[in-house]
């Protein structure tokens, strides 16, 4: 699009967002794929005619007076600033500020209640989280728990007062209390709205911050030759202060605003941090050699920063290089979902040498310009937030944390807690290396005052007090220990039943297969499976062993790794073991096709048809206990059949049979030419020359072909 306006650039001309401009342009009747696309001299013209349409000139009198009337506001505002800002004023306020700060922190309590009984429509329901205890279900249904106790030792099942109920055996037992069981979802708070930490936003306290950067990409591509190229361009300009990195993120200046860049190991913990929930990138730096193309981790990167929703910006690097060819980098970069902007996509692609220093200032303007469509704000007035980028034990200080502010600010004496930890805040240091008093919003830094090393990815929070930081660090220390112990393996048999059970009908799956060409077909063969019921998603499928980053994917996506004739690392292995992820391998393709199958089929809906068994024709009636005299005509009846009473031709009941016999004997089947009695459920009215039809529902297995 060389040589063409851009939309964000008019946009920015007319002093419109960017959304409410692409808005403007579709009511013109100009199609654009982006912000980024690039627009014809007529298209501009023709936006140019309409402004000038929507805003004609103002004379040169219309102009002065306006300057005069602003000129005048700004006075009035100003000394109306400085009458409220006497010294008394000044005090009251810092009192009522402190009183806040006193009462603004509250503990949550977590529910200690076992389960709570509800009555909807006359029907008593029991709510369980979880299992609950004999003695506490015996309670809610309000019976003797002895009384249990004897219902199931008569089952054959030793139970005590403190046996743990699973909540099929309370349904079992509640239904002959006529009461219904459910399951409770326990909604899963995040830690700052747990502990009362998280205040809303007002809209005039928002403000612009830096936008944070994770640079990914395949091992040799140059993802750090170009963030060290970065910074020392920046240092030779001016705009920033010494090149010594002393913590894994660090800050540049560009056009007078701020970019932060977040040096992680890549990927890995990039995805490490979505599974904390702790979500800090802003926007994804693609690093992919031009002389090389994509490779193995680019494609993982591409899964990683898709999975965690973040935009993509394609730096195509090594463009120096004799051998470099982007253009081949774009194409195969399509296959992946990554269309660039001149192409049509919404991907903008920047072709850079971090070597050579070419097109560092286009790749950090690019950055810019996404920022400011993502339109990144935060709150400087709220309590200091952040979150743990790296920690580390450190035998002089002791435990050192890289942290990158989001919200409000942290300054030397401040109680912060993040996770299991706390402490109050001895030291922070800067990615330049000094040594600072406070730190400000996105701004990345080093703090030392922890007790403990906290965990990369947990949120820290500035607390009132060390009582406050030591009963949230008490709280979360207990529940991490219960989730551990209640931690379900994830296999694909039990993703398959929850899937069933929540109606969700997509399998999420990670490939792992010994060449491309493998990979893309066994994903090609999953995704014939699909139809409009349930279906296969590929998050991934690449060539290569299983990893820890495949683990890792797996575990945020809740997906099932798949190995077509590689193996997992002994390190994935273990991984696997801890997270509880399910990895399947075969050297046989049509193997991992019909395990596959098999779980999608478990997803679909049963569905059931009649089978016929037999007529019964009635021929007396016995008024003593409802019983009529029958003599069966064809096929025949069993006593589990269902049943149904034609009458003239006309069904009147459907149900089941309360009793069937031989003479005086009861029986479990009577066959064609057989007399036999019966008599019905729950219906008394049958009558002489009734028939009943015997029949029995039958699930019919389902192919996902059908």
């Amino acid at each position: 699009m060389v040589g063409k306006v851009r939309v964000h650039e008019l946009a920015k001309k007319y002093e419109m967002g960017n959304k409410d401009f692409l808005n403007l342009l579709q009511e013109l009747g100009i199609e654009v794929t982006s912000h980024l696309a690039g627009l014809t001299e007529e298209q501009v013209d023709k936006i140019k005619n309409h402004f000038v349409k929507e805003e004609p000139e103002e004379d040169d009198e219309v102009v002065e007076h306006k300057k005069k009337k602003k000129s005048k506001n700004k006075n009035m505002k100003n000394k109306k600033n400085n009458d409220d800002s006497s010294d008394d004023d000044r005090k009251e306020k810092n009192k009522k500020k402190k009183k806040g700060r006193r009462t603004d922190f509250v503990v949550k309590k977590a529910d200690t209640e076992v389960g709570k009984v509800v009555e909807e429509d006359g029907i008593k329901i029991i709510k369980m989280k979880g299992e609950m205890t004999l003695g506490d279900f015996a309670e809610k249904l309000n019976v003797n728990s002895s009384e249990i106790i004897k219902k199931l030792f008569l089952k054959g099942k030793m139970f005590t007062i403190n046996s743990p109920l699973s909540i099929e055996l309370a349904e079992e037992i509640a239904a002959d209390y006529d009461v219904l069981v459910e399951e409770e979802e326990q909604e899963e708070l995040a830690f700052g709205d747990k502990f009362a930490l998280e205040i809303e936003d007002k809209e005039s306290d928002l403000e612009e911050r830096a936008p944070v950067i994770t640079i990914m990409g395949h091992v040799d591509h140059g993802k750090t030759s170009l963030l060290d190229a970065i910074r020392s361009t920046q240092v030779v300009e001016g705009e920033a202060g010494g090149i010594t990195q002393k913590i894994g993120a660090y800050q540049v200046v560009k056009n007078g605003k701020k970019i932060t860049f977040v040096d992680t190991p890549g990927h890995e913990a990039f995805t490490d941090m979505r599974a904390r929930g702790a979500q800090v990138t802003d926007i994804a730096i693609l690093v992919v050699a031009a002389d090389d193309g994509v490779m193995p981790q680019t494609i993982e990167a591409i899964s990683h920063a898709k999975a965690a929703g973040v935009p993509i910006i394609v730096a195509i690097n090594k463009i120096d290089k004799p051998e470099a060819n982007p253009m081949r980098v774009k194409q195969e970069l399509m296959e992946h979902e990554l269309v660039s902007v001149e192409w049509g996509g919404d991907v903008e692609f920047v072709e850079v040498s971090a070597k050579a220093k070419i097109n560092l200032d286009v790749l950090l303007e690019t950055i810019l310009i996404t920022a400011e469509i993502l339109e990144l704000k935060a709150n400087p007035k709220k309590r200091g937030k952040a979150v743990v980028l790296e920690s580390k034990l450190d035998s002089k200080v002791g435990p050192v944390a890289d942290i990158l502010i989001q919200e409000g600010n942290i300054k030397i004496g401040d109680v912060v807690v993040a996770g299991e930890s706390y402490g109050k805040v001895r030291a922070i240091i800067d990615d330049k290396g000094n040594k600072i008093n406070r730190v400000e919003m996105a701004q990345p830094v080093e703090i030392i005052g922890f007790n403990s090393v906290p965990e990369a990815g947990d949120t820290v929070y500035v607390i009132q007090n060390e009582q406050h930081a030591k009963r949230i660090v008490e709280e979360m220390a207990k529940e991490r220990r219960l989730g551990e112990q209640s931690k379900r393996t994830i296999t694909l048999e039990s993703l398959s039943e929850s899937l069933e059970n929540q109606e969700v009908k997509e399998l999420n799956l990670v490939i792992r297969a010994d060449s491309k060409g493998s990979a893309q077909a066994l994903k090609d063969s999953l995704m014939k499976l699909n139809n409009n019921e349930v279906a296969v998603n590929v998050i991934q499928s690449a060539p290569g062993a299983i990893t820890e980053s495949d683990i890792k994917l797996a575990e945020v996506s809740q997906a099932i790794i798949i190995g077509f004739n590689v193996r997992p690392t002994t390190k994935a292995i273990k991984e696997a073991e801890t997270s509880g992820i399910e990895v399947r391998t075969s050297s046989i393709i049509y193997e991992i096709i019909e395990d596959i199958e098999k779980a999608l089929t478990g997803m679909l809906k049963p569905e059931y048809k009649e089978q016929y068994l037999g007529r019964i024709e009635i021929k007396q009636i016995f008024k003593v206990g409802n019983v009529a005299g029958c003599v069966v005509v064809d096929g025949k009846v069993r006593r589990d059949s269902n049943i149904r009473i034609v009458r003239n031709g006309t069904i009147v009941y459907e149900g089941k049979l309360a009793s069937l016999k031989r003479f005086k004997d009861d029986a479990k089947e009577v066959v064609a030419g057989q007399e036999c009695g019966l008599g019905i459920e729950n219906f008394n009215d049958i009558k002489d020359g009734d028939i009943v039809e015997a029949f029995d529902m039958v699930e019919v297995k389902r192919t996902l072909t059908k």
